[in-house]
């Protein structure tokens, strides 16, 4: 079927879709021909008219209620997608004790409860370490053949027999050196008569020293056994001999009669004399703590007097045997006396 002029009109004038509002409708001509304008217009020679503004639209026909503004049509608004960006792939999801996660949130949750039992375990392997490095130093120091003793060395011997030391040394011999009693090993080299202090320590990796301080004789004193105990200062007997010793004094004391204090007296005094000055002294004795009397071994007797002032006492009597005499009086070592044989 063929359409005219006038259904062209007609179609040009429908609204388009999409167009809430009503328009009007254009009234179609006769013909197909636009309507002449009234006045003739310019081409009949009539007064050219300006072209009429468009008259407003009711309100009915613009799809409002008359006295109201035209409604305003907003466009509803597309809800955002929560679907994954093109070319992503969808998010799986994981169902856990009643709760919907992703896959990636429940990894994060694992790595999380991971870190944390690492966190807790970490102080235990700490601490197991630890144990395995102090037993391991414990095992080298107590118990290893690398640190055991091998070499001892002993110091200060004058007097005493070195065999005497090696007989209590040498059982701390192929023992671990931190298991080694340092201070029972000084306690048995003490009870040797000679020996007045011990020191024992140890010589890492692999040996023991030990400084020996003897006792020294001062004199000797006849043993009511037989022979002569040798005596320190402190009366502590050294050694015994069957004979008189030839480096030390006898003293020669009655002790029921002079009592102890003399003893004591004369053995402080020949521990203060100068060695020198010892050697030259055959015997000492006295009648009391303050008469002690000493017998140079050329038959010179010395008259010393008490143990006081015994360093000047013997400084004076060491510038008077510079001159030969029977006796040398020192008692008063400020006014000695001096009496030819």
């Amino acid at each position: 079927m063929q359409q005219g002029p006038a259904d062209d009109d007609l179609a040009a004038a429908a609204p388009a879709d999409g167009d809430d509002r009503a328009r009007p409708p254009v009234p179609a001509h006769r013909g197909g021909l636009p309507p002449r304008p009234r006045g003739g217009g310019a081409a009949h020679g009539g007064t050219p008219t300006a072209p009429r503004a468009p008259a407003p639209r009711p309100a009915s026909e613009r799809g409002g209620l008359p006295g109201r503004a035209a409604p305003v049509h907003l466009r509803r608004s597309t809800p955002r997608s929560t679907a994954a960006p093109s070319g992503a792939p969808p998010a799986a999801v994981v169902r856990t004790r009643g709760r919907t996660v992703t896959v990636d949130a429940a990894r994060r949750f694992a790595e999380r409860a991971r870190e944390r039992r690492r966190a807790a375990l970490k102080p235990v392997l700490l601490a197991l370490a630890a144990l395995v490095v102090v037993g391991a130093v414990a095992w080298v120091l107590l118990w290893s053949p690398l640190l055991v003793v091998r070499d001892v060395a002993v110091l200060g011997l004058q007097r005493l027999d070195p065999a005497q030391v090696a007989a209590v040394v040498d059982p701390a011999r192929d023992v671990p050196l931190a298991r080694v009693d340092t201070g029972d090993l000084e306690d048995r080299l003490e009870a040797l008569p000679l020996v007045q202090s011990a020191v024992v320590g140890p010589v890492w990796p692999s040996g023991l020293e030990v400084r020996v301080v003897e006792r020294v004789p001062v004199a000797a004193v006849a043993s009511p056994d037989g022979g002569f105990d040798v005596v320190d200062r402190t009366g502590t007997t050294v050694q015994t001999s069957p004979e008189p010793p030839a480096d030390v004094p006898v003293i020669d004391v009655d002790v029921t009669t002079a009592g102890p204090d003399t003893v004591q007296a004369v053995t402080r005094v020949l521990d203060e004399l100068p060695v020198a000055l010892r050697e030259q002294v055959a015997a000492a004795g006295g009648a009391s703590r303050d008469g002690v009397v000493l017998r140079l071994r050329e038959g010179a007797q010395v008259v010393w007097g008490g143990a006081d002032q015994t360093p000047l006492k013997a400084e004076v009597l060491t510038a008077l045997l510079q001159r030969p005499a029977a006796l040398y009086d020192v008692s008063a070592p400020r006014a000695p006396v001096v009496r030819a044989g």
